[in-house]
């Protein structure tokens, strides 16, 4: 997993969000909540070229709603106690917040991204938020 993701994010090998599609279309099939995929930081985006999350719900056909944005901090790039303490992360966009919500990432690491987007749309509204990634690392 560790040389897929590699590849897939940091090599720019778009072409490999095709190899879980099945697996998310089926986990996926019957989830009744609105999926909103973790959002990257514009300064990341221009440097991958695209949005590693938002493609791997593209290629399984999963329709999602961005309902927020991303600051420039690299969260990845930080210990984990650093991960733990940091705030303001993430920014509403202000879409309209559903009720039940499914963050999407690609990798769970310290839980720190999922923590922060979903403390702001809880203070958005949300009352159910269920979190799903590809890879436990």
């Amino acid at each position: 997993m560790k040389e897929y993701l590699h590849q897939y994010k940091f090599l720019q090998d778009v072409a490999l969000s095709e190899v879980f599609a099945t697996l998310l279309k089926e986990q996926l099939r019957d989830h009744s909540s609105v999926i909103v995929p973790i959002p990257m930081n514009e300064a990341k985006l221009r440097v991958r070229t695209f949005s590693q999350v938002d493609r791997l719900l593209d290629a399984a056909s999963i329709p999602y709603t961005h309902l927020l944005g991303k600051r420039e901090v690299g969260i990845g790039d930080k210990p984990k106690l650093e991960r733990m303490a940091l705030q303001d992360v993430f920014w509403w966009n202000g879409k309209p917040v559903p009720e039940k919500i499914l963050l999407f990432d690609d990798v769970y690491t310290t839980g720190s991204t999922m923590r922060l987007a979903a403390k702001v749309l809880k203070d958005k509204g949300a009352k159910e938020i269920k979190m799903m990634t590809l890879i436990r690392a």
